[in-house]
């Protein structure tokens, strides 16, 4: 038998090339025990046959190898049998042969009983991991369902989300036409509040100087009404004096007085046409003043920036408004006091002699 140096890859393209030849499981595994005996001088063992072939049980290499040997002591014996050699040779060469074969076929039994226990155990774990396998797929097959529903939904969702993109993006077109829109009118809303300001600064300038028409128009009222306390004071005095003469008189002359009386009333009728005048430009100032009030008022949710002026026209209107009530109170006060004189002057002209 030739001794080779065995060369892993070459037995393994050795035993690649009996695959081929040989589909027979156990003829396999016996060509490759012979090969590894007879080329490669390596003794076969049931598990190296097993790594070569891995074809089969663990069992199949054990019983090939068994045959393997059983047929190398037969044919051994043949070859023997016909050998030129002297009886006590063959028999002693027999009884070696048969030792050897003795002592292979117990190491295979042993080494079958090894690998049938090594082949079981990892029948049971292939068992175990087969179920494991199989509860693992179902789980994924679980997961699997899962994930495709979640696909499905996450498609739907796909696709509403598509669809509010697009109404998002037409609701941001018409947003920003509208926010043109409303620019443009913020642009006329401007001008417009421009106008306005420069249409109230002017009626503004109108009012005040209406105010100061009207405040000179008091003064001179007041200056005046003074003048009439005045007379009507000088009258009183000269009254007095005439009351203490008049005292005195005769009484006939009562219808001159009555004439002179008519007179008076005329006069007084005349001086309370007056006074209702100044009465009217009164509220005429008054009615400026509501006027000037009431587009303060009105403006001042239009013109935030002429509110501080607005503010100080308030104060101006409100002091206007005063030195008005003080008129009206002093004319009240100057009425009164005409009324006490004429009333006087009405018995002196009564009891005048005529």
């Amino acid at each position: 038998m030739e001794q080779n140096q065995p060369n892993e890859g070459q037995i393994l393209a050795d035993v690649a090339e009996l695959r081929d030849r040989f589909s027979h499981t156990q003829t396999l595994y016996k060509e490759v025990a012979a090969l590894l005996f007879f080329r490669y001088g390596v003794t076969p063992t049931a598990n190296k046959l097993y790594q070569l072939v891995r074809k089969g049980s663990m069992s199949a290499p054990a019983q090939a190898l068994q045959t393997f040997w059983e047929d190398l002591r037969d044919k051994s014996r043949v070859r023997l049998d016909v050998a030129d050699m002297p009886e006590a040779l063959q028999t002693l060469t027999g009884d070696l042969l048969g030792r050897i074969w003795q002592e292979a076929i117990s190491q295979s039994k042993q080494q079958m009983l090894h690998y049938q226990t090594q082949a079981d155990e990892r029948i049971a774990q292939a068992l175990a991991q087969t179920q494991e396998a199989r509860q693992a797929l179902k789980a994924e097959q679980g997961a699997l369902k899962s994930a495709q529903a979640n696909i499905e939904q996450l498609k739907e969702e796909l696709q509403m989300a598509g669809q509010e993109q697009a109404a998002l993006k037409q609701d941001l077109l018409h947003a920003k036409q509208r926010q043109n829109e409303l620019e443009t009118e913020k642009q006329l809303a401007q001008q417009e509040l421009r106008r306005q300001g420069e249409q109230f600064t002017q009626d503004l300038e109108r009012l005040q100087k209406a105010i100061e028409l009207t405040e000179e128009r008091a003064q001179a009222n007041e200056r005046r009404a003074l003048l009439e306390i005045d007379k009507e004071r000088s009258v009183q005095t000269r009254l007095r004096q005439q009351i203490e003469e008049v005292e005195q008189a005769n009484k006939a002359q009562r219808q001159a007085h009555e004439q002179e009386l008519n007179k008076q009333q005329d006069q007084m009728q005349k001086l309370r046409q007056e006074l209702g005048q100044e009465q009217g430009e009164r509220r005429a100032m008054q009615a400026a003043l509501d006027i000037s009030h009431s587009l303060s008022k009105e403006m001042q949710g239009q013109l935030q920036l002429l509110r501080t002026r607005s503010a100080l026209l308030e104060r101006e209107n409100e002091e206007a408004r005063k030195k008005a009530q003080q008129l009206k109170q002093e004319l009240e006060q100057a009425q009164t006091q005409q009324v006490r004189p004429v009333r006087l002057k009405r018995r002196l002209i009564k009891n005048e002699p005529e």
